[in-house]
């Protein structure tokens, strides 16, 4: 296992720089001497043996802007917005999409850092607040339209059911409807994009973390850091996983990150680091009910007939009509990637599930044709054996995404473009 990474607001999540990032995408970082507010740097980007499309990458500097400032990139003629990510101690990280990079090719980019007026190509991803029928959540919104939000009501016991979880709704690519599902209908511990254990085992005693019947319970405790910009917005929260007294016994540390993409699609990345609270904490379940999982809204659990799963090519002969779950399908175990095609109304989605390869082995996965599927990993989590994952949904309105086009986005996170500082 490699060592863990912290995600707090004093450092950030992947500063960390003793292994390779679990994060967002695991570029290259480079360090550059103190540089003015205004600067124009040069980066050289190349790619693996797969061609990328719409791939968030970063470079981190040595550099303090000045409030307001903004980046502009450029390569072959062509001007993208970049995004600064303040990293404290006078670092900064700066975010672009590369429109696309084919394989084994390097191209090279400039970033000019200063002030200037964004255009309409950069309508920004910001949080608004969303809270309705008692229920506190806020929304990530891109331009006028949604893409996540965040559902974190403070737990009660005596209303345990709509307040046990903290989870992210996703929305159709263009914003027009929720594609995940909420409280209530069929099997609701099932809830959007959410992480959690059946079976918590601490000091001879088990808490269940995802149905919380017994009053143990999951609860958003802060935001950290709030992410905002042109090309990602999202934040980084802390989530204390708490026993039947409400006293936690394992802390996490969950960003949850949405990149710009082009029309009709949508890439959401969720990092977590889970760890101890003084005593080792046993996570188990089944596949079914542990792990980090997606649910899609209850209209798919009402027409399941419709509902399709694509896999990877070593699972290609799996009938794709069929719902296959780990241990009945013992092979179906570390899978990089899973895709669930299925329709809300009359709108079609495909959702791709993947899974960075750095996560701890074992992984068991489970499909069930109402919508919900992901990975359960079992683990001893101990203070000096956090757990870190990291994953990505890449969603399209449609039923037509291949399998190519989910491996090339799997392989972004897999084998990401080497990223360096250039004179």
């Amino acid at each position: 296992m490699p060592s863990a990474i912290r995600f707090d607001e004093a450092l950030p999540y992947d500063q960390h720089m003793n292994r390779l990032p679990v994060c967002l995408l695991s570029a290259a970082c480079a360090a550059l001497a103190s540089r003015a507010s205004s600067e124009t740097l040069h980066v050289e980007v190349t790619s693996h043996k797969t061609a990328l499309v719409e791939t968030p990458v970063y470079v981190d500097v040595d550099l303090a802007p000045e409030p307001g400032s903004s980046v502009r990139v450029s390569s072959r003629g062509h001007d993208t917005p970049g995004q600064i990510e303040k990293l404290g101690n006078g670092k900064s990280r700066i975010w672009w999409i590369i429109d696309e990079i084919a394989a084994s090719d390097t191209r090279r980019f400039t970033l000019e850092v200063g002030k200037r007026e964004h255009d309409a190509r950069e309508a920004a991803l910001y949080w608004v607040p969303s809270s309705r029928n008692g229920l506190t959540s806020k929304t990530l919104m891109q331009g006028d339209r949604s893409v996540l939000r965040y559902m974190y009501t403070k737990f009660a016991l005596d209303n345990k059911e709509l307040t046990k979880k903290p989870y992210h709704h996703a929305f159709a690519p263009d914003g027009s409807k929720l594609i995940t599902k909420g409280h209530g209908g069929l099997y609701p511990h099932h809830r959007g994009i959410f992480f959690g254990y059946r079976k918590c085992q601490v000091d001879g005693k088990t808490y269940d973390a995802w149905h919380a019947q017994k009053g143990e319970h999951e609860v958003h405790v802060a935001e950290l850091r709030k992410i905002e910009g042109p090309v990602l917005g999202g934040h980084v929260v802390r989530i204390d996983w708490n026993d039947r007294a409400g006293k936690p016994f394992a802390k996490e540390t969950r960003r949850v990150v949405v990149f710009r993409q082009s029309a009709g699609s949508l890439l959401i990345e969720l990092q977590s680091h889970l760890e101890t609270v003084g005593r080792p904490v046993d996570l188990r379940g089944d596949p079914q009910h542990a792990g980090v999982q997606f649910r899609a809204a209850q209209f798919v659990a009402e027409h399941k007939q419709n509902t399709t799963y694509l896999r990877p090519a070593a699972w290609k002969d799996l009938p794709e009509d069929k719902e296959v779950n780990f241990p009945g399908n013992k092979q179906h175990k570390d899978m990089p990637w899973d895709a669930i095609r299925f329709d809300v109304g009359k709108s079609p989605f495909t959702v791709a599930y993947l899974s960075h390869p750095a996560n701890p082995d074992g992984a068991q996965s489970s499909e069930r044709l109402y919508g919900r599927f992901g990975e359960y990993i079992p683990y001893d989590l101990r203070e000096d054996h956090p757990l870190d994952l990291t994953y990505r949904w890449w969603i399209t309105s449609s039923h037509d995404t291949t399998r190519a086009e989910i491996e090339s986005r799997y392989q972004a996170i897999a084998a990401p473009p080497d990223v360096r500082l250039v004179e």
